[in-house]
């Protein structure tokens, strides 16, 4: 088995990170997609535009000349050599032997998804790179030549644009799981990468790409219920009016206990849970709680007790869950998200009693 990795923090289930650069000159080329905060569904199309900056061509393309390169514009190669690729990797945690590190752990990583496709460069290069008779403006903020006008068509000076601008579609695979970001494994994290043929270096910006969750079934609004007992005869018990909810939704739960002997009780605890499991590591995230606390020093003890409290669950980008799946292009794993409440009686001279509810299903799905 894997370690378990806890959070209690609910303040962001998804975040975005820093875009990582590789040089001076990564700083200048831009990628830009159609969303601003980067969310995706697996199954949606991804639109987006790049801009490489003229000098960064020349530097990769190992050519000053002006009209060498506008030449190698104009035979439409250049699309060829501009790659964007969706890159996904999962990473986990696995048991191995004392040796190999400080808990006898290793981490592996997984590509998960690996889609591309080529930039389409969407300006007139022969339109704004060439001077005519009437020096009209280029729509580049680029500095002009100047020359004589006793030069031939073929001697003219070129005017290359500031930078060069193309647009790509993406179409995300469907059924990859949704990303996790986190310090350390288990996690899922996808990156947009822009890559020239002619240069080793890699630009990217992170993706965070979510699950819409299982179409509701007619039986959504079903009861879900779960009981248990232990020893002086302590039975626990919970209830869910549906099984079916929404990010942003609240869960009412409902909860008594019978305690025929009369032990005294000291608390319940109901959290509401987030897992995400990938191979056999385990991440678990509170979303929210509640506990009562019984005042047994003033209070008899109850031999029934009923409660209810709205559990609430985080609006968008809450992940939707994401069933038991195999993911991967050349290993395959598995992966599993779902959200569960977990609900803790603590008896005063005993063990404490533990009732965990089946899984509910979040999902953005009608």
């Amino acid at each position: 088995m894997g370690n378990t990795n806890s959070n209690n923090s609910s303040s962001t289930i998804l975040q975005r990170w820093s875009t990582g650069v590789q040089d001076s000159t990564s700083k200048q080329i831009q990628i830009s997609i159609d969303r601003p905060n980067g969310f995706y569904f697996a199954g949606e199309c991804l639109t987006g535009t790049v801009e490489i900056p003229i000098s960064h061509l020349q530097q990769h393309l190992r050519s000053k000349n002006n009209r060498k390169l506008v030449e190698f514009i104009r035979q439409q190669s250049l699309g060829n050599d501009i790659l964007v690729e969706l890159v996904g990797n999962a990473t986990y945690s696995a048991e191995v032997d004392v040796a190999a590190d400080s808990d006898g752990h290793a981490t592996h990583q997984v590509n998960v998804c690996r889609q591309h496709c080529f930039v389409t460069i969407n300006q007139d290069i022969e339109e704004t790179s060439i001077q005519n008779d009437n020096q009209l403006e280029t729509p580049f903020d680029q500095t002009t030549n100047t020359t004589s006008s006793s030069l031939d068509a073929q001697d003219m000076p070129l005017t290359l644009p500031a930078s060069i601008k193309g647009i790509f579609q993406l179409r995300i695979p469907d059924e990859l799981p949704p990303s996790l970001t986190n310090s350390r494994p288990p996690s899922v994290e996808y990156t947009l990468e822009l890559s020239l043929s002619s240069s080793r270096s890699r630009y990217q910006i992170p993706i965070l790409l979510n699950s819409k969750g299982c179409i509701p079934c007619p039986m959504s609004d079903i009861e879900l219920s779960c009981r248990t007992a232990r020893q002086h005869d302590i039975c626990l018990q919970a209830r869910l009016s549906k099984t079916f909810y929404r990010p942003g939704e609240q869960i009412l739960v409902r909860i008594n206990y019978s305690n025929p002997q009369e032990r005294s009780i000291r608390s319940i605890t109901v959290t509401l849970l987030q897992f995400y499991r990938i191979h056999h590591d385990e991440y678990r995230l509170q979303l929210d709680g509640k506990e009562w606390v019984f005042d047994i020093a003033t209070v008899l003890p109850q031999q029934e007790w009923f409660g209810e409290t709205l559990l609430q669950l985080p609006s968008q980008p809450l992940q939707g869950s994401y069933s038991n799946q195999f993911a991967g292009t050349t290993q395959r794993i598995g992966c599993e998200l779902d959200y569960r409440i977990f609900i803790e009686l603590n008896e005063k001279k005993g063990d404490d009693l533990h009732l965990t509810l089946p899984s509910i299903n979040v999902t953005y799905q009608t």
